[in-house]
């Protein structure tokens, strides 16, 4: 028989896919949130740099993770060794100013894709529709569990 409600929708909840950001513009969070949010899937976790990330890191599994914050390439490449280990196949996308050759360098080097601001929708869209599952999916997958 299975566990009381609330413990179902507990372990429900920490097998939801879980996209991390950080950032310190709340206007890319919501961006990111609006694209999850037209799929219904996942859960967005925010931070606000990069370094909270490894201060508390997120028990969930995380499909993907976007450093989009302002922390120095040196931060942002030590964080992204971290990060390989921890979850080594997990895609990683950094994203920066035009002209920031350091911190896409940073990226590349640390295994990550790196994208200039402004972000389009449509990048957006790009970055999170691979690690997502699509929502028809996800309803028979909830339908057979």
């Amino acid at each position: 028989m299975p566990g009381p409600r609330s413990q179902r929708e507990s372990t429900r909840h920490r097998q939801r896919l879980c996209v991390v950001m950080a950032c310190g513009d709340t206007a890319e969070a919501a961006q990111v949130s609006e694209e999850l949010s037209q799929v219904n899937t996942g859960l967005l976790i925010t931070y606000r740099t990069a370094q909270d990330v490894l201060l508390n890191a997120p028990s969930g599994s995380v499909a993907l993770i976007i450093l989009a914050s302002t922390d120095d390439p040196v931060v942002i490449a030590r964080i992204l060794q971290w990060m390989r280990r921890r979850w080594p196949h997990c895609p990683v996308t950094v994203i920066g100013d035009v002209g920031s050759g350091e911190l896409e360098l940073a990226a590349r080097k640390g295994g990550a894709n790196f994208l200039a601001r402004p972000v389009t929708r449509e990048q957006w869209h790009g970055i999170l529709s691979p690690v997502l599952p699509l929502p028809e999916r996800a309803a028979k997958e909830e339908r057979l569990g």
